[in-house]
Formats: structure tokens, sequence, C-alpha cells
């Protein structure tokens, strides 16, 4: 990656974790909406910088705002949660990469199955270890699913196509 690459990188991992910090009400457990997963459709237009900044972000967001009461548990947060969004938004990378509406739909649906069966699977184990809710597996997913639809569905493939149609209408380097 070159210097410009990494800092695209490093400006998505920080409104990531900024994001994160800033709504941890919102950013866990189990029905949550974490507004900086509309970032991980940043990896559609932006590429490879995007997935890497998405990546550092979520490690450093869950590690700074995790509300598990362990350092342990929020390792393990920032751990598997940030191997969700890098699969997600690579997956997505590939499908979607500057190109139609269509591959980006088709890139957010993937995105958001990843991440609601990834990290609905972990955070079960989480609610019981810190605070001793047992949640079945299939409302643990379902909980994510919402609002992974809302920020990555509708905010996270309007923000791509809007950057996208920017790009397209920027004068040449």
């Amino acid at each position: 990656m070159n210097a410009r690459g990494i800092a695209v990188a490093a400006l998505v991992a920080a409104m990531y974790a900024a994001l994160v910090a800033a709504l941890p009400m919102i950013s866990f457990l189990l029905w949550q909406v974490r507004l900086a997963d509309a970032l991980l459709m940043l990896s559609t237009v932006l590429g490879w910088p995007a997935v890497v900044g998405v990546t550092l972000g979520c490690f450093l967001g869950n590690l700074m705002a995790a509300p598990w009461g362990s350092a342990l548990l929020a390792a393990i947060d920032a751990v598997l949660g940030s191997a969700a969004n890098f699969l997600a938004s690579y997956l997505a990378y590939r499908i979607a990469y500057r190109k139609g509406l269509r591959s980006k739909i088709l890139a957010a649906g993937c995105e958001i199955a990843v991440v609601s069966i990834i990290v609905g699977s972990y955070l079960k184990f989480l609610l019981e270890w810190a605070f001793g809710a047992e949640v079945p597996l299939w409302l643990s997913i379902t909980g994510v699913v919402p609002g992974s639809l809302l920020a990555i569905g509708v905010l996270g493939t309007s923000l791509a196509v809007a950057l996208e149609r920017f790009f397209e209408g920027a004068p040449p380097k």
C-alpha cells in the first residue's frame, strides 16, 4: 500500500473508532445499531485501504469502548469483531469495487450476513460471561440484523454510491 493508501486506511480507522467510542450505547449489546458499520461499504469505492481501515478501526473502537467490564472480554470482542469487519469488507471489495448500484446492494447484503452471523454468534457468549444473560443463539444473531440493515444496507450503501458519484465527477489527477 502506498502513502495515500496508508493515509486513507488511517482516516477510515480513526472515523470508525471515533464513532464506536462516541456511541457505545448503541454500538454494543444485543440490539445494536453500530453506525460505524456504514463505513464498511467504503471498501466498494476506496478498495483495500478501506478494508484495512474498518478492520483496525473496529479493533481500536472495541478495545476503547466495550462495556464488558473485563479487558479479556474487550480483547475477544476486538479480535472477533475486527475479523468480522475484515471478512465482510473484503468480500464487498471483491464483489463491488468501483461497480454500480446492483453490485453494491449485493455487497451490502453479504456484509450484513457476515457481520450478523459472526458478531451475533460470539455476542451470545460475551453477554453470558459479562452479565450472566443467557440468550439463545438465534436471538443473538437476529439482534444484530436490524442495526446492520440500517447501518450497512441503508447508510453505508448510500454513502458508497454518493462517494463513487463524487469520484466520477472529480477532475482527473
